[in-house]
């Protein structure tokens, strides 16, 4: 029996569930961002609107090139070999060019003779054509059309390490590919056929948690997108049947001659996810502010740490 939980009915749709709105994308990375986001990478990287045409053809264009080469491609893909069928081989056989055959009398000897020949021709005949479907299936199978990945990397956590402390809270959310109840998840979705790099899609976010440090100070990492680094599981698409449902929500497609070629095709899924008792490191910048689950009369000696930006954080070992 599969490891990977099976989300409830209830909570198939993880898009009405997301933690901030999927609005934009950086079509240089693949990172799903929120609204009115640039992208983590720099001003550089180029950021697309998946909520209008516009934007989602151009990530289409990204993908998998402008519509005529898209057009191109599913042409070769679909093309067949031409070529004689079997039957062809035969014509003439039973009209005038065998008459009299009957009136030939022949032993035993000779009829095995030409049995076997006929077997032989026949067989000749069934392996050329097999021979030729063969390679029709190979010429489309390699003129299929093959997604092109980020051209670069997404940010990573950054250069500024900070404080190590554990997860406290409760896990209210749940990681798309496996199902598993945690406090934040980050994907990424993979091709095995591509062009460039194999990365078509990066998320990330969080139901928000609190991090007590080792100092005794609490982090409050706010709900919302972050950005994560640990040990990631990887998951089929087969088996990740909700996830495929999310996916389809982001960038429905517009032209009908578009079918079959996704905006984030994938086959596998990496995931990351981080639960209540694991041990971090936060990096980045945090401001010390008041604690506002305080009364005010016991907030100047109650502070917590909160993110500048959006949170980075990278899980370590015990």
């Amino acid at each position: 029996m599969s490891s990977i939980q099976k989300v409830s009915s209830s909570d198939s749709n993880l898009a009405s569930h997301a933690a901030f709105p999927r609005e934009n994308v950086c079509i240089d990375c693949r990172t799903l961002l929120g609204p009115k986001e640039a992208c983590d990478g720099g001003p550089k990287h180029r950021v697309a609107a998946l909520g209008n045409s516009a934007g989602r053809s151009k990530l289409l264009n990204e993908v998998w090139g402008p519509p005529s080469v898209r057009r191109r491609a599913k042409q070769l893909a679909k093309a067949g070999g031409g070529g004689a069928g079997i039957g062809s081989l035969f014509e003439g056989c039973g009209s005038g060019g065998c008459d009299g055959c009957g009136s030939v009398a022949l032993d035993a000897e000779a009829l095995a003779v030409i049995g076997v020949i006929l077997f032989v021709a026949v067989a000749g005949v069934l392996l050329v054509w097999l021979m030729m479907k063969i390679i029709e299936w190979v010429r489309a199978y390699r003129n299929r059309p093959k997604p092109n990945g980020g051209v670069v990397r997404p940010a990573s956590i950054g250069r500024k390490p900070g404080p190590y402390g554990v997860i406290v809270g409760k896990a209210k959310t749940l990681a798309p590919a496996t199902g598993s109840s945690c406090v934040a998840w980050a994907l990424d979705l993979r091709s095995s056929r591509f062009l460039g790099t194999d990365l078509m899609l990066r998320d990330a976010e969080t139901c928000g948690f609190d991090v007590k440090l080792d100092d005794g100070t609490t982090a409050r990492i706010p709900a919302g997108r972050i950005r994560l680094e640990g040990p990631h599981k990887r998951v089929d698409r087969g088996d990740a049947t909700n996830l495929e449902q999310f996916v389809q929500t982001l960038a429905p497609l517009d032209d009908p001659e578009d079918e079959g070629l996704d905006p984030f095709p994938y086959d596998v899924a990496d995931e990351v996810v981080v639960k209540p008792g694991d041990r971090v490191r936060l990096f980045g910048d945090f401001d010390r502010e008041a604690d506002p689950n305080v009364a005010a009369g016991y907030r100047g000696a109650s502070v917590i740490l909160v993110p500048q930006n959006v949170p980075a954080i990278r899980i370590v070992k015990a």
